[in-house]
């Protein structure tokens, strides 16, 4: 039996204080940093992060029991990022981060957003480009997902890629990685099966297709979102309904079903009414949504 170990980010909330920056964003953090808060020293990436937080907000889906969750911001000392956030070691290059976490306030979605307070306080918005700004709407896009699922690494990264570049279209201004995707060969592209077997052996994006760039350049990452990418297409068309509305239902999907992993999948391809092992093994989803960019990408020459 593993050692049980405290809940440190829980016992670090439960001492904190509050801040409300505005309607939508509450803020945690402790007695030294909340100093910090209130000479406004971290105003910079709270109105930035604000600004991301809207363009989600403005997608007006439906949660759960008609619930209006609370976006939680969770600032914790540099010095104690990796231990608080939980923060992954193949990811981690010692400058602090964020990531989503567990939400201990009952008015705020199922996932807050920890962040390390450093790079609150050194944020400037003039230097953040797309990649930055894709990035940020990324995690707070797993907040949203964590009142409908959160089982499943696959689905939740493709779905926080999916929400920036289909959703809210950054894909099409995001030359970069447009032009990294066009260039993908089929085998680059990982099968759910293959995503699986990554998510078990926690490998899950560690392959990158080009080093040093955010986390939408890594291999497994791209194959997530274009796996949810096409779910959403193929529910698009199955029930003649827009984007947003293929979103919704495609979170609706996933809170329904009881299921994880391989399972889940097949749960998914039910719903969809495509052949199990068809989904599973095969990158037909990955590729309709891959033709769906190149065909934007040709267009807007």
């Amino acid at each position: 039996m593993n050692e049980f170990k405290k809940d440190s980010l829980r016992e670090y909330i439960k001492n904190s204080e509050l801040r409300v920056f505005n309607n939508n964003i509450k803020i945690r953090l402790s007695k030294e940093l909340a100093i910090k808060y209130d000479k406004g020293l971290y105003n910079n990436y709270l109105e930035y992060t604000s600004e991301c937080y809207k363009l989600l907000y403005d997608l007006n889906l439906q949660y759960p029991s008609n619930a209006k969750p609370t976006y939680y911001l969770y600032i914790v000392p540099f010095e104690q990022y990796i231990e608080l956030l939980g923060y992954p070691n193949k990811f981690n290059k010692g400058k602090g981060g964020g990531k989503p976490v567990n939400c201990f306030d009952i008015d705020g979605f199922s996932y807050a957003f920890g962040i390390s307070d450093n790079l609150c306080e050194n944020f400037e918005k003039d230097k953040k480009n797309i990649a930055y700004f894709e990035n940020e709407i990324h995690e707070l896009s797993h907040l949203i997902h964590s009142n409908f699922f959160r089982n499943s690494t696959v689905l939740g990264e493709g779905f926080a890629e999916t929400i920036p570049l289909y959703i809210l279209d950054l894909q099409k201004k995001y030359i970069s990685h447009t032009q990294a995707l066009i260039n993908l060969s089929e085998k680059q592209i990982l099968t759910v099966e293959e995503l699986l077997n990554e998510e078990e052996k926690n490998s899950f994006g560690v392959a990158e297709l080009i080093p040093d760039k955010t986390c939408s350049f890594r291999l497994s990452y791209i194959s997530s979102y274009l796996f949810v990418r096409g779910c959403i297409k193929t529910l698009e068309e199955k029930y003649n309904v827009d984007k947003i509305k293929g979103l919704q239902l495609f979170l609706e999907m996933l809170y329904s079903s009881k299921y994880m992993s391989a399972w889940l999948m097949f749960d998914i391809a039910d719903f969809l009414g495509i052949d199990r092992k068809h989904l599973l093994n095969s990158r037909d989803l990955q590729l309709s949504a891959l033709n769906d960019i190149k065909k934007d990408y040709d267009e807007d020459k």
